[in-house]
C-alpha cells in the first residue's frame, strides 16, 4: 500500500481520532472506580445509589470492551436519591466555532420513579471569558434505556467561543417513595470533533499525494 493510501485509510478509519472524553468506556480504573470520572452517590435516610465501575450486572455485559459504569438507585420516603457520573475535560480543548458530536451507550431496567439525564454543558476552564457555564451544548434530556443496549446523544453541536471545554454530566435519579429504583449502564461515551482534527490535514496529504503520482 502506498503512503498516501495508508494516510487516506487511517483518516477514514481511526474514529477515536478527535474525541475529547479520557476513558469514555470505562476500561481503565481500579476496582469500582474509573480513571478520569467523578462518581456521585447523592443519598440520605434509608434511600441508597451506587455509581461503580462494573465488568457486568444482572446478566448484562459491557457494550464494548470489558468494563461499563453501573447507576443503582433505591428511593425512600426520606430521600430521592441520585446517581451520577461527571468529566471536564481539559481547558483548550475545544475551540469555539468547532462542532462536535456527543454519544454513548445506555441500557437498564427502568423502575418505579426512576428518570436517567444527560447533558453536556460548555465551560471555560481558564476563566478567559469569566469562567465558569458558558451555556448548554444539548440541554437536560432525557434518555429512555431499556434492557437492551442503544446508543443516545446529539449531533453537530457547535462550540461557543467563550467556551475552551466541556462538562458531561449522566445521571440517574428516582423518587423520594419506597418502592421506588431503577438501574442503568452506560459506555462508550464520546465527544468528537467533526471533521476529527487531522482527518483532513491527512486527506490532503493524500490527494497531495495522488497529484504527485499522476504528474510522474
Amino acid at each position: 500500500m502506498k503512503m498516501w493510501q495508508m494516510l487516506c485509510a487511517a483518516a477514514i478509519v481511526s474514529p477515536a481520532m478527535g474525541d475529547l472524553v479520557v476513558n469514555g468506556g470505562f476500561e481503565a480504573g481500579t476496582g469500582e472506580d474509573a480513571d478520569g470520572w467523578n462518581q456521585l452517590e447523592i443519598f440520605g435516610g434509608s434511600a441508597s445509589a451506587s455509581t461503580d465501575r462494573v465488568a457486568g450486572f444482572g446478566g448484562t455485559s459491557a457494550y464494548e470492551g470489558n468494563e461499563f459504569m453501573y447507576f443503582g438507585v433505591i428511593g425512600a420516603q426520606d430521600f430521592g436519591p441520585v446517581s451520577e457520573i461527571q468529566q471536564q475535560t481539559a481547558a483548550g480543548s475545544i475551540m469555539g466555532g468547532e462542532t462536535y458530536d456527543f454519544s454513548f451507550a445506555g441500557v437498564g431496567v427502568p423502575g418505579p420513579g426512576s428518570v436517567a439525564f444527560y447533558e453536556v454543558l460548555w465551560f471555560d476552564g481558564d476563566g478567559s471569558n469569566g469562567g465558569g457555564v458558558q451555556g448548554s451544548a444539548t440541554g437536560l434530556q432525557v434518555w429512555n434505556y431499556t434492557d437492551n443496549w442503544a446508543l443516545f446523544g446529539m449531533a453537530d453541536l457547535v462550540a461557543p467561543d467563550a467556551a475552551d471545554s466541556i462538562l458531561i454530566q449522566i445521571r440517574l435519579v428516582t423518587g423520594a417513595f419506597d418502592g421506588a429504583e431503577g438501574w442503568a449502564g452506560v459506555d462508550a461515551v464520546s465527544m468528537a470533533q467533526i471533521p476529527a482534527p487531522g482527518a483532513l490535514a491527512l486527506l490532503g496529504i493524500a490527494g497531495l499525494g495522488a497529484r504527485r503520482r499522476r504528474s510522474n
